[in-house]
């Protein structure tokens, strides 16, 4: 994306100018006065935070240019140490990486390699299965449940001896369902001890469902890795910076696996919004309402959807996707890609309220269009299930 300086320090003024770790009215405002007059595309397809890095880390982003040509040795020590205490852990049991996605890599190339057996959902968020499979594993993917959840009972069964590691992604993309902590305690008191459960919890910051919470307290007694990433809630999706907790003989073998480690604008904006709660707060509130109007615009249109809880929809738009795309793009809207078998459904990121302003009502266009005149309105949200087997 271009940003001329202007554009820079206009968004930082807006964002500092919130009282209390809320944007004030009138930022607010101007923010949706000038994206109303955009004329790039809106982009919903690839679940990033649009309300960006808290004031805090902005700061921080800008001071340590001058301090660039440092190593961040040290400041990885600090933020280590923060995330530790975030977490209740011992500082040997976090490795940080550029993005959780280097250590799901990594993970992928450990438990994978000399054709290691991996279990993945399917769909599910790819880049470990992908980046395994260069290494010569095994992949065996299980179907999710009617829920669109991971099938647990079917994954304990496709357990074999060659298997190395379950990878579960909750909430998971893109499907946005969620399971609950108690579930996949339980399930990974199930396994042999030889396996490595790999819990992905990108986007549990904007969970809202009943038990949907860290299963970090795991990693103390069981192979279990928990990965959490800056890119989501922390709007730091450009920046990458993202972290594991497990048993120390892991962490260890992670790091050793790593290809590189974080640059120090991502080691410092990480450390600075750990701590700006107002704001991380904020954005979860918002996004939180954005995705209700969403869901209530579907069941309105009685259009099929996953019970969300990330920072993204995955619904049904009745008809192949690549229709419903274009439709998207005539009215300047980019949406996600799409994930087989689920021909016909879309997975659309939550961005800012005038952007969710024009998407749903593109959004009431399409529907008004596909549905019936004879066919009514109101669907039940308890109706949201998926469709036939394709």
């Amino acid at each position: 994306m271009d940003l001329s300086r202007r554009d820079v320090l206009t968004a930082s003024a807006l964002l500092l100018a919130r009282p209390g770790g809320a944007f004030s009215a009138a930022a607010a405002a101007t923010v949706r006065s000038e994206q109303a007059t955009r004329t790039k595309p809106i982009v919903l397809c690839w679940n990033e935070n649009p309300y960006g890095p808290s004031p805090a880390a902005r700061a921080v982003l800008s001071s340590a240019i001058a301090e660039s040509c440092r190593y961040p040795d040290d400041d990885i020590s600090r933020l280590v140490a923060a995330l530790a205490r975030h977490e209740s852990c011992a500082p040997d049991r976090i490795v940080t990486g550029t993005g959780s996605g280097e250590l799901l890599r990594a993970l992928g190339v450990l438990h994978g390699r000399d054709g290691g057996e991996i279990i993945a959902a399917e769909p599910t968020y790819a880049e470990l299965p992908e980046y395994a499979s260069y290494s010569g594993a095994a992949l065996r993917f299980v179907p999710v449940d009617k829920q669109l959840r991971h099938d647990l009972p079917a994954m304990r069964a496709a357990v074999s001896e060659r298997t190395r590691a379950i990878y579960i992604c909750n909430p998971n993309n893109p499907t946005g369902t969620a399971i609950g902590a108690g579930a996949i305690r339980a399930f990974v008191e199930s396994l042999p001890e030889r396996i490595t459960t790999i819990v992905d919890e990108a986007y549990l910051d904007f969970a809202d469902a009943a038990d949907v919470r860290s299963v970090a307290d795991l990693v103390g007694t069981r192979r279990v890795v928990v990965l959490r990433t800056f890119s989501k809630i922390h709007g730091m999706a450009g920046v990458r910076c993202g972290y594991a907790i497990t048993r120390p003989d892991i962490a260890t073998a992670i790091a050793a696996a790593r290809m590189t480690t974080a640059n120090i604008f991502a080691v410092r904006a990480a450390l600075a919004s750990l701590t700006d709660h107002a704001y991380l707060t904020d954005c979860r509130r918002r996004i939180l309402t954005s995705r209700t109007r969403i869901t209530t615009e579907l069941t309105r249109l009685g259009l099929a959807y996953a019970e969300p809880q990330g920072n993204f929809v995955f619904f049904d738009t009745g008809v192949p996707l690549a229709q419903f795309t274009e439709f998207m793009q005539r009215h300047n809207i980019l949406v996600g890609r799409r994930f087989p078998p689920y021909e016909n459904w879309c997975r659309i990121t939550i961005g800012t309220e005038p952007e969710i302003d024009a998407f749903l009502e593109a959004l009431r266009v399409f529907g008004n269009r596909l549905r019936p005149k004879s066919q009514p309105t109101g669907r039940s949200a308890a109706s949201h299930s998926p469709p036939p087997s394709m």
